[in-house]
């Protein structure tokens, strides 16, 4: 397992506990956590799923200022996943979606 994975999942879960996110204390753990389990959570739902992952609540429960902190951080994963091929079928959509809304300053 590439230790950029790991290095860009340890930058977002820094990033969720800078911002007191719920999400944070898991990601963490994962973050430190054997290859195997690395890799089961860089291709979950979990983060990259749908209603409750962690790439749909990025920092919802902030203001939109820091909610593209979140999304910055899921971007520079997510293209780090997308280079070694350690995807969840949602992962380049949630990279696009976060992607166009900077662009659009959404």
């Amino acid at each position: 397992m590439s230790s950029v994975l790991r290095s860009r999942l340890k930058d977002l879960a820094d990033v969720l506990t800078r911002l007191g996110s719920d999400s944070a204390d898991p990601v963490a753990a994962v973050a430190t956590a054997d290859d195997r389990t690395l890799h089961e959570y860089l291709r979950s739902n979990e983060l990259w799923g749908g209603s409750g992952s962690v790439a749909d609540q990025a920092g919802v429960e902030s203001s939109r200022e820091t909610a593209r902190e979140v999304e910055t951080a899921l971007v520079v994963l997510g293209r780090a996943q997308l280079a070694e091929g350690v995807v969840n079928p949602r992962t380049a959509s949630w990279v696009e979606v976060f992607e166009d809304w900077r662009r659009r300053a959404i």
